[in-house]
């Protein structure tokens, strides 16, 4: 679908992030602002719930007593010649004249490593000329000689500050100085005693685990500046939030090792990779006479940034550390190798130039004679090309990957910790912060409680889940789990007529597959389930192709009950993702089946409660409900809600985070379709190269049919949308505002004739709060519907912490529910039990979930949808995304760049209003597409197929 049409311009909204925004404080959503408006108008909390049971609860957060001084200066600092990063700048401000000036002004220096620096001398301005060569050994280099300029530019006052936490007082700049200052002020003591990695501070001894022979896991200490509602309790409305972090690591060691294990990692075809086969494997490959970058030298690209040290040189020299740029590709059989490529240098005593070969080079220079000169060199960011067996990576290089299966099986027995182990850790890192005696804390005033503060919190009354009407309700209690014994699903519309069960490269034998058949027929039946038809059973020969075992056992399941198969059954001999997703996209794209995967392992035990789990799955893949909640006992209908509501879940989830490589971002869209939002419709397309922001089309696209299929169900539109989103952080707040919620109203006005109520939540679990309450659960965890909304919650704004789910293992993690936007005006206890209690109802689980199931829905959907890409696809703008947008010419709306990222990190974020479409990725396969049968799907589309 094209998204401006020919010779027509849209024009440009520019979304701007305040110049030296420090990103490594939690900054409230007004921090984030639109152009030609001075403030974003985000709902504020209109009163303090007393629904539930008072309990008391310690946080992880710890009070900001006080900030003293007056006298407080903000600095720019300039270097003349402006060097490019921040590495020149670092080395200024450390040097020793430097120093020593700073220290002649008798009082203490903040720096931020760039342009801003604090301190409490009241000087004008001055200047110093540094020459960093000098301390090198090598003076007097016009490249290494530097101006620093300090001129004082404003005076922090956090008078402000104060009257921003007690509302009486807009968002400003001056806020946001004192901000900024007050984390600087905060990591500077610990940040020259330990390793900082953005809001992190980790040791050379940290605790750490070994995920592979190429990653690491490393424990650290988070720690950042928060505003807060302490204001009424005796607080000054700042808070230091400190956290256990456990992050992942490259390991530090030799280049080739780390290389060698990374690419057995990639792929098995490249596991353990003898000497000669590793240069075989990254040499270029020859394809129709052009030599072109190999698959291994290709997948090299991920260790582009990594910190590396050289290992030839003499120590005395001091450590200097390189970031790998890239790996040397020449179009040559060699490729960029030691051995061939070439450089001039100078010929000693002369003005003369010879050409050298960097093998030789090192041989002539170091007397190195290298033992792998056929490898590819490793290119700098200047330049510089060094072998790669004299690079040594070094430690704390970050890993932002996603961890495979084994990696995060390490990761999790590494990071898990039961509630009062997380926090005796805490305590221990707030002894290591050491702020009592921190010289910089004192300088400035700044004293911090050695202690967690404590919060009021609500624990409100679990609901009832009610399944059929000849069925007891289930009462969780404060348990937060319930059991399926002698319970009928509430509604089983299909019976099972047309289903096979398949033993995938032979994972199960006939006779326990056939016996899983018999006892999922039994308890499926048990449940309310009717069947009408045995299961096909169908083995094929080992390795058969994914696309052929599809075909044939669609094909045949068929013509063995004459009609259209419902449900394929494919067991399998263990976890794969590969395999999972060519499975469903098989079945779902070619077909619009749906499927059901088991482990091989589990369907020949063929466990009651496993198989009952299973029940739940499959009833809502065939348009099924399971269960409803309601706040009592009694069996009589309660409405969920007093007048018809919608919930909409809202997810966008990322893949390759570079323009044309990689996967794309997809967006879920999931919508309640029945009075108890326990039904769900969803739909998911390709939303751009790393764009968070739902584009305008696609929303266009992805919820018209689905408001149709509402409004013929209902007869009507809806009074009330609650629109959940989730991904977004508070600098993206003002995004959702602008763009999510403008066209969520066009929407419905174009396809309803309608103007719904709409409140906006997001729905966050990326934060580090937690919760210690002084009665919980047996692990120590909050009991389910524990409510905190003080303390930890901003001074004004619309938000809360709800922990609705029993945590299995370690420690739970609150849910953040910012609201951000309220015309439903729904009473705050009402809301918040409102969100506890759906909790109940998702679908695949006898316990409540942590995060709405709206939100969790979309999630899932999200991320099913990777098994719907197809790059052989025509590209976007052509007629099959058209298609499915009712009434509506997309060719007028918007296109969202890269610039709307999934997190927001640039100065200023622009919507494109360019015609040009060819950076957006191919839309994603539709159900049934390549040959679905159109009862199939309809029927698919009317199911709760991702789940």
């Amino acid at each position: 679908m094209t998204a401006t049409s020919e010779g027509k311009k849209n024009k440009s909204v520019e979304l701007k992030v305040p110049e030296g925004l420090n990103k490594r404080c939690d900054l409230p959503p007004e921090a984030y602002w639109m152009a030609d408006q001075h403030q974003t108008p985000f709902a504020r909390r209109p009163k303090y719930s007393t629904a539930g049971t008072p309990a008391k609860v310690t946080v992880n957060q710890f009070r900001v007593r006080a900030v003293k001084s007056n006298d407080i200066y903000q600095f720019d600092v300039a270097i003349d010649p402006e060097p490019k990063g921040t590495v020149v700048y670092k080395k200024v401000w450390a040097s020793d004249i430097v120093q020593q000036k700073l220290k002649s002004t008798r009082n203490l220096w903040l720096h931020d490593g760039r342009k801003l620096a604090w301190s409490r001398a009241n000087v004008d301005q001055f200047s110093v000329n540094v020459d960093l060569g000098a301390a090198e050994g090598h003076p007097g280099k016009a490249n290494n000689i530097f101006t620093l300029k300090v001129r004082r530019s404003t005076k922090i006052r956090m008078e402000s500050l104060m009257a921003y936490l007690r509302g009486q007082a807009a968002w400003s700049n001056s806020v946001l100085e004192c901000i900024n200052f007050l984390d600087h002020a905060l990591r500077q003591g610990p940040s020259e005693r330990m390793i900082q990695i953005k809001r992190s501070f980790f040791n050379e001894n940290s605790e750490t685990r070994r995920l592979s022979p190429f990653t690491e896991a490393i424990k650290g200490i988070y720690a950042a500046v928060r505003l807060n509602d302490s204001l009424s309790t005796g607080g000054i409305g700042l808070g230091i939030n400190v956290d256990v972090t456990n992050q992942t690591f490259w390991t530090g060691q030799g280049l080739i090792p780390l290389v060698r294990s990374y690419l057995g990692a990639v792929d098995r075809r490249w596991d353990n990779l003898s000497d000669d086969m590793l240069i075989k494997e990254l040499r270029p490959v020859n394809k129709k006479g052009v030599f072109e970058k190999s698959e291994a030298f290709q997948a090299l690209k991920r260790l582009r940034g990594l910190t590396f040290e050289i290992t030839h040189r003499d120590k005395d020299r001091g450590r200097v550390e390189f970031k790998i740029d890239k790996f040397l590709f020449e179009a040559t059989p060699d490729g960029g190798s030691a051995r061939k490529t070439e450089f001039k240098r100078r010929i000693k005593g002369t003005d003369q130039t010879e050409k050298i070969s960097v093998a030789n080079y090192y041989a002539q220079e170091y007397k190195i004679r290298l033992r792998y000169p056929d490898l590819p060199l490793v290119q700098t960011g200047k330049g510089a090309l060094f072998p790669m067996e004299l690079c040594q990576v070094v430690r704390f290089n970050r890993y932002n990957f996603k961890l495979d299966p084994q990696q995060t099986s390490e990761m999790i027995k590494f990071a898990v910790q039961r509630p009062p182990e997380r926090k005796r850790e805490v305590l221990n890192m707030v002894q290591n912060l050491d702020w009592g005696r921190d010289p910089y804390l004192r300088e400035f005033g700044i004293s911090i409680a050695d202690q967690p503060a404590q919060v009021e919190a609500r624990v409100l009354p679990n609901p009832y889940v009610h399944y059929a009407a000849d069925s007891m309700p289930k009462n969780p209690e404060q348990r937060g789990r319930w059991d399926l014994r002698g319970v009928r699903f509430r509604n089983m519309p299909t019976a099972l007529r047309s289903w096979a069960l398949v033993a995938v490269d032979r994972s199960i034998d006939n006779a326990s597959l056939v016996n899983f058949g018999r006892e999922f027929k039994k308890i499926w039946i048990n449940h309310g389930g009717r069947v009408e038809a045995e299961p096909y059973i169908f083995t094929p020969p080992p390795n058969m192709p994914h696309a052929e075992l599809v075909q044939r056992a669609y094909t045949a399941t068929g013509q063995h009950n004459k009609q259209t198969p419902q449900i394929i059954f494919f067991i399998l001999r263990e976890k794969s993702t590969f395999l999972y997703e060519r499975l469903k996209k098989n079945a779902e794209c070619r077909f619009a089946i749906p499927t059901q995967m088991i482990q091989a392992f589990q369907a020949r035990k063929a466990n009651a409660q496993y198989i009952s789990n299973v029940c739940l799955k499959v009833n809502a893949k065939l348009g099924g409900q399971n269960c409803r909640v309601t706040p009592h006992m009694s069996k009589e209908h309660t409405p969920m809600f007093k007048a018809p509501t919608m919930m909409i879940g809202v997810d966008v989830s990322h893949g390759g985070h570079t323009s044309g490589t990689g996967a794309p971002s997809i967006a879920a869209m999931c919508v309640s379709m029945d009075r108890d939002a326990a039904i769900y419709s969803a739909a998911v397309q390709t939303n751009g190269w790393g764009v968070e922001i739902v584009q305008p089309h696609n929303m266009h696209s992805m919820l018209a049919p689905i408001l149709s299929k509402w409004a013929r169900k209902h007869n009507r539109a809806p009074d009330h949308v609650f629109y959940l989103r989730d991904g977004v952080s508070e600098g993206q707040f003002a995004h959702v505002m602008e763009w999510e919620l403008r066209t969520l109203r066009t929407v419905f006005e174009q396809y309803m004739k309608a103007k719904p109520k709409i409140t906006v939540i997001i729905c966050t679990k990326s934060h580090h709060i937690r919760f210690f309450p002084e009665r919980g659960d047996r692990n120590g965890n909050p009991l389910p519907g524990t409510l905190v909304e003080r303390e930890v919650t901003h001074p004004f704004h619309y938000d809360f912490y709800l922990c609705s789910h029993a945590a299995i293992q370690g420690t739970a993690r609150p849910v953040h529910y910012n609201v951000i936007h309220d015309e439903v005006k729904m009473d705050p206890a009402e809301l918040q039990r409102l969100l506890y209690n759906q909790c109940y109802q998702y679908c695949r689980s006898t316990t409540p979930v942590s995060l709405h199931p709206a939100v969790y829905y979309a999630h899932l959907a999200a991320g099913r949808g990777v098994a719907h890409i197809d790059q052989d696809l025509p590209p976007a703008g052509q007629t099959e995304q058209q298609s499915t947008t009712v009434d509506n010419n997309p060719m007028s709306l918007p296109v969202l760049k890269r610039g709307m990222m999934a997190k927001s990190d640039s100065k200023t974020t622009k919507t494109s209003s360019s015609d040009d479409t060819s950076s957006l990725p191919r839309p994603l396969i539709k159900p049934g597409q390549r040959g679905g049968r159109a009862d199939a799907i309809m029927a698919f589309e009317n199911s709760m197929w991702w789940v």
